[in-house]
């Protein structure tokens, strides 16, 4: 009997939802969520990966493995980049030595273009047609520009919302309600539609925003970035502490940023002149553009040794120190601590209250 492929993608903020609308339409599979992480799910994937590779590593791994445990026999990597290009390699290696009958599909090889996801795909389920996966990539594409979009508006105000409560932020209440609805759309039309009634229901809600916010801007390598779990719910601490949060790092932005890294250097005030790999460019120009609208402070994230994003704090110290704004480095691994980043968190906020002239600031 033909073994039923039950597939999974691993945790990457609220992206799973994307995944799982390209892999059940194009592919045919049914899909799984990976687990909420948890502490085991970080032990378990530190437990089973080498020592020195980096954080998302662990992570992924983790979050394969307890698929594994639910039934998942079939994991989608995307197979490009820094070390994002060796994952799919050795996280099968370890999940075939740890027992389990598992296969990965890997998207990209070197880099990644609409053709060769296409091609992936089809070499898989070659009834996939041209015409059928162009149809699901549009509707993928509009998804990701509204989910990106829905984000980006509730993390610069949800901080702000009058009528939050202690249970639900009613911004964040009305984009988890989207997450809900958009699998269901049937092609691009469909989900542009559900994005712009969610957009109408965001837009809606009140607001008591002060003239002159705390504005903090956050940097650096994208899975730490996007992930709450691996970041220890930054975003929500400053939510609740009052902060506009600036955040481009996303996957619309990341699908743009691979193949505009001169537009990068062009816009990183002349503080880099070559590619130092992965998202260590976007970061650096996106932190000069936040410098020039007049941010308040800028946070960089990353996992324990990622390489590019190391080389791209030296040259954030110099931009922070002839611009004046203040910047936290802030690495993450499997036993970074909620309490510890939060203290942090609170310390770097303080300061900025108090860099503001007497008066500019209200909460």
């Amino acid at each position: 009997m033909t073994q039923e492929k039950i597939a999974c993608a691993p945790q990457i903020g609220d992206y799973q939802v994307i995944a799982n609308i390209l892999i059940s339409r194009c592919l045919g599979y049914k899909t799984i969520k990976c687990p909420p992480m948890t502490k085991r799910t970080l032990e378990l994937g530190s437990r089973h990966s080498p020592d020195m590779i980096c954080t998302p590593f662990k992570t992924t791994l983790g979050n394969f493995i307890e698929a594994a445990e639910q039934g998942a026999n079939v994991f989608i990597m995307p197979g490009f980049g820094c070390r994002l290009g060796l994952y799919d390699i050795l996280q099968q290696k370890v999940l075939t030595e740890l027992g389990y009958d598992c296969e990965f599909v890997t998207l990209f090889e070197y880099i990644p273009t609409v053709r060769r996801m296409f091609n992936a795909m089809q070499e898989i389920n070659p009834s996939l047609t041209q015409e059928k996966f162009d149809e699901v990539f549009a509707l993928l594409v509009q998804v990701t520009l509204d989910m990106d979009g829905l984000a980006f508006f509730m993390r610069k105000n949800m901080a702000f919302a009058a009528e939050k409560n202690a249970s639900q932020n009613p911004l964040m209440a009305t984009y988890k309600s989207y997450l809900q609805e958009i699998p269901a759309a049937e092609d691009a039309e469909a989900a542009a539609k559900i994005g712009e009634k969610y957009r109408a229901q965001m837009e809606s809600v009140p607001l008591n925003k002060p003239a002159k916010p705390i504005r903090i801007g956050i940097i650096g390598e994208i899975y730490i970035v996007v992930e709450p779990f691996s970041n220890c719910n930054m975003e929500n601490w400053l939510a609740d502490n009052g902060v506009e949060i600036i955040r481009h790092s996303s996957l619309s932005d990341f699908a743009t940023a691979i193949f505009s890294v001169d537009e990068q250097i062009k816009n990183s005030g002349g503080y880099v002149d070559y590619n130092i790999g992965s998202t260590a460019n976007d970061a650096i120009s996106r932190a000069y553009e936040m410098i020039q609208e007049g941010i308040d402070g800028i946070i960089h994230v990353k996992p324990s040794s990622c390489s590019p994003e190391i080389t791209a704090m030296s040259i954030l110290q110099n931009i922070s120190q002839d611009t004046g704004t203040p910047f936290m480095y802030m690495t993450f691994d499997t036993e970074t601590g909620e309490a510890g980043v939060h203290t942090r968190l609170e310390a770097f906020l303080d300061m900025i209250k108090m860099r503001r002239p007497k008066g500019d600031y209200q909460q």
